[in-house]
Formats: C-alpha cells, sequence, structure tokens
C-alpha cells in the first residue's frame, strides 16, 4: 500500500469515527487534569507504635511494639523509629493500643532493676522537691490519708529514673515523675496508692 492511500485510509477512519475519538480525546484530557488536580501523597516516615494497652512500668518486648508508617506532620516530637530503641525498655506512663513511643514514654536505659526489684512510677505534686533527686537516690515515700495523716509507703527504695515530664499544665496532671525500683510488695503498695493519694517524698 502507498503512503498516498495509507493517508486516504487514516483519513476515512477519523471522518467515520470522529465522535468516538472525540470521547476518546476528552477522557484523556480529563485523566490528565485531575491527575495534575489530585494531592500529592503526603511524606511518610517509619514510626514504632503500641500493639496492645501497656501499663507503666512495663519492660516492652517486640511482642508489645511494631513498626508502621505515619505522615511526617503527625508524628509528635521525640517518637521512635527503630523497634530496637525500645526493645527492653520500661514504660513511665501507660500505653493504649496504637500509641506512638517517644523517649519521654521510656527509661533512658536497660537494666535499671536487680535481683527481684520491680519498677514503679508515680507522680509527686512537689516538682520541687523532685527536682533535687538523682538517679541511684535512697528515698522515703510518703502518703497523704484521708483524715489528714500520713503513712509510710516505701522506705529506701532507690530511684531508678527520674523522667522528663511533657506535661502542658492544661487538663493534665501536675507535679513531677518519679520512678523507683522496690521489692514485688512494696511496688504493688506503691502502684495502688498512687492512684488514691497525693504521695511525698523524704530523701536520706
Amino acid at each position: 500500500m502507498t503512503p498516498t492511500a495509507l493517508l486516504t485510509r487514516v483519513g476515512r477512519f477519523a471522518r467515520w469515527h470522529r465522535r468516538g475519538l472525540g470521547v476518546l480525546a476528552a477522557m484523556i484530557c480529563l485523566f490528565a487534569i485531575l491527575s495534575a488536580l489530585a494531592p500529592a501523597e503526603p511524606e511518610s516516615a517509619p514510626v514504632v507504635v503500641a500493639t496492645r494497652a501497656l501499663p507503666a512500668g512495663s519492660s516492652l518486648t517486640s511482642g508489645d511494639i511494631q513498626l508502621i508508617e505515619m505522615p511526617i506532620g503527625l508524628l509528635p516530637d521525640q517518637a521512635l523509629a527503630d523497634p530496637d530503641e525500645a526493645v527492653g525498655r520500661v514504660l513511665t506512663s501507660e500505653l493504649t493500643q496504637g500509641t506512638v513511643l517517644t523517649t519521654a514514654n521510656i527509661l533512658s536505659g536497660r537494666d535499671t532493676t536487680g535481683g527481684d526489684e520491680r519498677l514503679v512510677p508515680f507522680r509527686v505534686p512537689d516538682a520541687a522537691a523532685v527536682e533535687l533527686l538523682h538517679v541511684g537516690d535512697r528515698i522515703t515515700v510518703v502518703g497523704s490519708t484521708m483524715d489528714g495523716g500520713s503513712v509510710d509507703l516505701a522506705t529506701d527504695v532507690r530511684v531508678a529514673a527520674l523522667p522528663v515530664s511533657q506535661n502542658t499544665g492544661i487538663g493534665g496532671e501536675s507535679g513531677a515523675l518519679v520512678v523507683v525500683a522496690a521489692d514485688p510488695e512494696t511496688a504493688t503498695r506503691l502502684a495502688a496508692a498512687s492512684s488514691q493519694m497525693r504521695m511525698a517524698i523524704v530523701m536520706q
């Protein structure tokens, strides 16, 4: 077939199917416009989240956390991006399922307990007193009773960590967080009292 005959056939085909070709061209144009106007996928980054509800004082295992992708604009400050940074660490606060782990949620180091010790966090309303403490100090923890008295909850327990509070003061708890290492019985008593009493510390 000569080039002239080929062009004639193409022209005849276009005339016969000009309506269909016009619709096809319009669809292509519309698709191009929609593609150009569609918002770009938000940039994301890996982040470590809790796979289940976890109480304060828990030692994290690989089954407690998972790595997911989250838009960068939604990431909290100091979010953890490496599961290895979390496994073996102890939580300083309670977490719900799906909560992003940050450096404020975990103690700064591993192996903070010895023997049969347990870690227990509690909040002390007198933040200024907590500022005088150092990790390793020995303290007595006192709780206030309903009749205005006081009771010794723990004697000669070791300060294991002093987490930096991210409390904004709006709808949050006041005071400062202290984590002590204590025997199981004392740790249980402290944990129970922390939600019922105002706590105070006596330095030794």
